[in-house]
Order: C-alpha cells, then sequence, then structure tokens
C-alpha cells in the first residue's frame, strides 16, 4: 500500500456528427490509442482544464460541452510505467471525464503547437476505445464509455430533429 496521493486529472472524449471519437497514439505506447488527458493545476476547475488540454494536446477550441461522467474515476500507475520525474510522486491518476462534440476534420487538429502527446490521431468508434487502451487504463474505460454511448446517441439525434 502506498501513501502517494492522486494526481488530479482530466480526460476529454471528442466525437463527431457519425459518433466516431478522436483518439490518439501516444508517444510512450506506440499501438495503443487513448483519448486526450492532462493534469488539473492547482485552483483550476477541471472544465477549464479540460478546454485547456484539448487546445493543447489536439488544437482544438471550439469543442461543444455535452456531457461528463458524474464520478471521479482513480487508476493506480503500474510499476514498470517509467513515469516522468513530475508524475512519479502519484500512486495514479484520478479522473473527471468531459464529453463535446466538434465536427472539424483530423486535418485541423494541430498536435505539436505544444508538447507533442501523440504520435498520431484517428477516428474510431466508442465502444472499440475499451480494447485499444493500454491494459492499466482499460478499467476507467470500462466505466465511462457505456455511459458516453448513450450521450452520444441522444444528442445526435437531437440534433438530427
Amino acid at each position: 500500500m502506498t501513501d502517494k496521493p492522486y494526481r488530479k486529472n482530466v480526460g476529454m472524449v471528442v466525437f463527431n456528427h457519425s459518433g466516431s471519437v478522436i483518439v490518439g497514439e501516444r508517444n510512450q505506447f506506440p499501438g495503443s490509442w487513448q483519448f486526450p488527458q492532462g493534469g488539473i493545476d492547482e485552483g483550476e476547475d477541471y472544465i477549464d482544464a479540460a478546454k485547456r488540454e484539448l487546445w493543447e494536446e489536439l488544437g482544438i477550441k471550439n469543442a461543444v460541452y455535452v456531457g461528463e461522467y458524474p464520478d471521479w474515476i482513480p487508476y493506480d500507475f503500474p510499476n514498470n510505467l517509467g513515469l516522468n520525474s513530475h508524475l512519479q510522486k502519484f500512486r495514479g491518476q484520478l479522473q473527471r471525464w468531459i464529453l463535446y462534440y466538434w465536427d472539424g476534420s483530423l486535418e485541423e487538429c494541430d498536435l505539436d503547437h505544444f508538447e507533442i502527446e501523440f504520435i498520431s490521431i484517428k477516428h474510431m468508434h466508442l465502444l472499440d476505445t475499451v480494447n485499444a487502451v493500454v491494459d492499466f487504463k482499460k478499467p476507467v474505460y470500462e466505466k465511462f464509455v457505456p455511459f458516453f454511448q448513450g450521450l452520444i446517441e441522444n444528442y445526435i439525434a437531437e440534433k438530427q430533429k
């Protein structure tokens, strides 16, 4: 058991008119695909952090807030992760997941204007992301993905009315 704290973190799921979501292939996990995520700065609201991280990781500024998973979800870092020095003081991350609608093209995304987190991005069906993410994050995705699937379906149905 560790007495290290969890790092507060926010994750963003961005979907388009067809319900596809944007996932990225992270530098340190080639072949695995995940949603953008990032730390919440001291005193920063998690929604503000989500907007900042969307801009930093994907270059997206005009995504529309749709909803969020109602609970914080923790996960522990595996021992063999080889963490960046600033993350070694944490046990893992405590995440809040936010859902956004954005109908831009992947070509409009800018992956290298801040720090390069993803070596590539693509669209994927939301339910496929659970099996595409690194193993230690799967339990997190298993919680929010089914919840977001319903929100996405409802949002698209409303837009089509």
